[in-house]
């Protein structure tokens, strides 16, 4: 998996971790835009849900997206990775769509813009 990827995937498994360690509700959904690292641009856009009861978490990582992406990205909509896919392609620099259920965490999809 590519070094960016993974990176984003991290900082998105730690948002969930953090949701179920803390969620008082059973359900919770969020949306959040984190720095990569404190002091540099690359910015990480978090969407998803957590569903404590059902031990269960979506979630999609967004690296640098554009305006536009931010809006439209919603924690509520269960995208399937094709659509996703096209929605991100040229939007962002990077993307992971990651699925957890019983702490079994499975990548449902990723993007990586081309730089040629």
């Amino acid at each position: 998996m590519n070094q960016q990827i993974e990176q984003i995937k991290d900082v998105a498994m730690g948002v969930v971790n953090g949701i179920l360690a803390s969620a008082r509700k059973p359900n919770v959904s969020f949306k959040r835009l984190f720095e990569l690292q404190p002091g540099e641009r690359e910015e990480v856009l978090v969407v998803g849900s957590v569903h404590r009861d059902y031990c269960a978490s979506y979630c999609i990582a967004v690296l640098n997206p554009r305006l536009t992406l931010q809006e439209q990205l919603q924690p509520t909509v269960a995208y399937s990775p094709a659509s996703l896919k096209e929605l991100v392609a040229g939007h962002c620099d990077a993307m992971v769509q990651v699925q957890v259920i019983d702490k079994c965490t499975t990548v449902a999809s990723s993007y990586h813009a081309d730089r040629r």
